[in-house]
């Protein structure tokens, strides 16, 4: 009998885990631009004096939270890679926004890019489950979440540098910034067009074509929506709303509102904008150090006969 391989063992030519790494990578390059503009987006505004980055931030979380009621269905008829690809325009056209800084399309491009990010991390989680076993779910996981977090530390360490001795955001250094940001996201996304489709997602778009693409796709987006529903009336969705509940504000204080109290202290003298992308450095180190450790511990800590 051939070994056992364990969540930790795969072949260089295992497709799925391509995939996933494939998956990370584009995740990575297209939110090493959005988290680094999340952190700064505060602070920058403010020395321009257009609109106000709180505000632009709670547009696009409101309206992420309520497309992901319809983003089940949209990804349904979209398919996965390209709601993946459509959100990650978005990403792209908003921070392209900055670069033409105007209040009305800033909080505009906020509520388009909330619905975007409901579309591409619906579609980043159904594709990641797609291309993985249940012995594998916890390790892809786990390096889907360490490769994606270094776009913290790599975006905020341009940001470093290119902050230095700046009291005030100027604007030709604000074009560069987010300039660079756009790019990289355009580069994101067209690592998304590269993306083969999960063996699973074929058989099942397979039994639709079958019983007829249109009609087959209107009923399982409604099916979607109504699963949305159900799903989260269950027990165990009521226990994890607590969690969630608690997790968006603790991202919230780290995302938005701590870079922000730092690069407005004025007691750090005129590096205090500077350490706005130290304190994104730093945060990215303590998470891909948590994607990699509960990688490896994520078979250990769930049960076996829970992924049987």
């Amino acid at each position: 009998m051939p070994p056992r391989l364990t969540s930790w063992d795969w072949c260089p030519g295992d497709r799925q885990f391509q995939n996933v790494l494939l998956l990370s990578f584009a995740f990575m390059l297209i939110f090493t631009a959005f988290q680094t503009m999340g952190n700064i987006e505060k602070i920058v505004l403010e020395s321009i004096k257009v609109g106000d980055g709180y505000v632009s931030l709670a547009i696009i979380y409101t309206v992420f939270a309520f497309s992901n009621w319809l983003a089940p269905s949209m990804t349904t008829v979209l398919g996965l890679r390209w709601s993946m690809i459509g959100g990650g325009i978005l990403y792209g056209l908003f921070i392209a926004s900055f670069l033409y800084p105007m209040a009305w399309l800033l909080y505009f491009m906020s509520g388009i890019l909330g619905l975007g990010a409901a579309l591409i991390w619906t579609a980043q989680g159904t594709y990641l489950t797609l291309s993985s076993t249940p012995e594998t779910m916890s390790r892809n996981s786990g390096i889907f979440w360490a490769i994606l977090q270094c776009s913290m530390f790599l975006g905020n360490s341009f940001v470093f540098w290119q902050f230095e001795g700046k009291e005030v955001i100027d604007a030709s250094t604000r074009t560069l910034v987010f300039l660079v940001l756009t790019v990289v996201a355009i580069s994101g996304v067209i690592c998304l067009f590269f993306l083969r489709t999960p063996q699973l997602e074929i058989d099942m778009l397979s039994r639709r074509n079958d019983l007829g693409r249109t009609d087959s796709n209107n009923r399982s987006a409604m099916q979607a929506f109504k699963h949305s529903l159900w799903l989260f009336a269950q027990r165990e969705m009521m226990f994890l709303f607590w969690k969630f509940l608690y997790t968006g504000i603790e991202v919230s204080i780290f995302s938005g509102v701590y870079s922000a109290a730092v690069g407005f202290t004025e007691k750090l003298g005129p590096e205090a904008k500077r350490l706005v992308g130290l304190c994104g450095i730093l945060v990215g180190v303590g998470e891909v150090f948590g994607g990699f450790t509960f990688g490896l511990l994520g078979s250990r800590t769930v049960k076996k006969d829970e992924i049987q």
